[in-house]
């Protein structure tokens, strides 16, 4: 939920009642949303929310377009600026030469065409030119996703200071502490994963170790059920934070392992949140709203009994409104027409 900057506010095309000087943006389709997911994992379908996910990178690289110099010959000017436009094929088609930069402009043409093995291999020409932090950066990574983990750590560890390069080195610490733990997690190893990594940033599509290590665990346990399962419980301790994506990254991963107890165990207060949440927002206190109040409520209450499966049934209604959907809500004066923000930017900039 947020404050509106100064945007574009339209009235209700009913009536013409105006909205607020100083709407708050509410996203109540968001939350229904949400709640629905949740409920859903709960009664035995975690599609939705595994889909509500965000991908957080395991190995971080640098893919800036190299500059260009003044008195570059021309074959070295077109494929630079081949790569900074994005045309990778023309990049791969400008003519060779030992060019560290036009190497490297090769090696991510390579790697945006889904060609790891090729572009190693030009980062090895960079390297072998001269030592260079972006380069073993680059090349690290995508050794380290290719599953060669000794080769990755050599260059990680000359990869510089940089976010990408500190993140690297901590994400392989983690993938080293799983593939090595037999009956109990690793803690030297994510503590050294950790002092790479430093604070851990608690928004919600940013890697973190505990993340990690709990997305690597989870498809280790999937992969082979048998004494992979009992690691879950004590990587959950290893999360750092407990927002809504920490939860339901939990309880995915859980679903995943097929253990519904587990799910339940998070499910079932994450939901009482969210309803709580739905349900102490002003607009869902207002005559209009009240139909979707109460099936929130609903859902809630059938939640608390154990029954996601009717929540979800309660919450359909809600779910089917239009004008949530497009995230306006009812004019609170004609009850006919809705009125939002068609568009918000930072309070200070021009229209976005």
């Amino acid at each position: 939920m947020l404050d509106a900057a100064p945007g574009v506010r339209t009235p209700c095309g009913r009536c013409g009642a105006p909205l607020a000087a100083a709407p708050r943006f509410v996203e109540l389709w968001g939350g229904l949303q949400h709640l629905d997911a949740v409920l859903a994992a709960w009664a035995g379908d975690v599609a939705s929310l595994a889909t509500l996910l965000p991908e957080r990178p395991r190995f971080l690289t640098d893919l800036t377009p190299p500059a260009p110099h003044a008195g570059d010959p021309a074959p070295v000017l077109d494929a630079l600026a081949a790569v900074a436009r994005g045309d990778w094929r023309a990049t791969l088609a400008a003519p060779l030469s030992p060019e560290p930069r036009l190497r490297a402009a090769r090696a991510i043409a390579h790697e945006r065409l889904g060609d790891a093995a090729a572009a190693i291999a030009e980062w090895d020409v960079v390297l072998a030119a001269g030592e260079n932090e972006r380069a073993r950066l680059a090349r690290g990574a995508l050794l380290a996703r290719a599953g060669r983990y000794a080769e990755a750590r050599a260059d990680l560890e000359r990869a510089g200071d940089s976010a990408a390069a500190r993140w690297d080195r901590a994400s392989w610490w983690v993938h080293d502490a799983v593939n090595g733990c037999s009956g109990a997690l690793d803690t030297a190893r994510l503590e050294r994963a950790r002092r790479e990594a430093g604070e851990a940033s608690a928004y919600w599509s940013d890697p973190t170790v505990g993340r990690l290590l709990w997305t690597l665990l989870v498809e280790r346990a999937t992969a082979h059920p048998d004494g992979s399962r009992a690691l879950l419980r004590p990587a959950e301790s290893q999360l750092e934070h407990d927002t809504f994506w920490d939860r339901a990254l939990r309880i995915v991963g859980w679903a995943r392992a097929g253990a519904p107890d587990e799910v339940t165990r998070i499910a079932a207060p994450l939901v009482r949140e969210c309803a709580d949440a739905l349900l102490g927002e002003p607009a869902l206190a207002g005559g209009p709203l009240a139909g979707v109040a109460a099936e929130v409520t609903a859902a809630r209450d059938a939640a608390a009994a154990g029954d996601p499966a009717a929540a979800r049934r309660a919450l359909t209604a809600a779910l089917a409104r239009d004008d949530l959907k497009r995230f306006r809500i009812p004019c609170a004066r004609c009850r006919r027409g809705s009125v939002g923000v068609e568009e918000t930017h930072e309070a200070g900039t021009g229209a976005g």
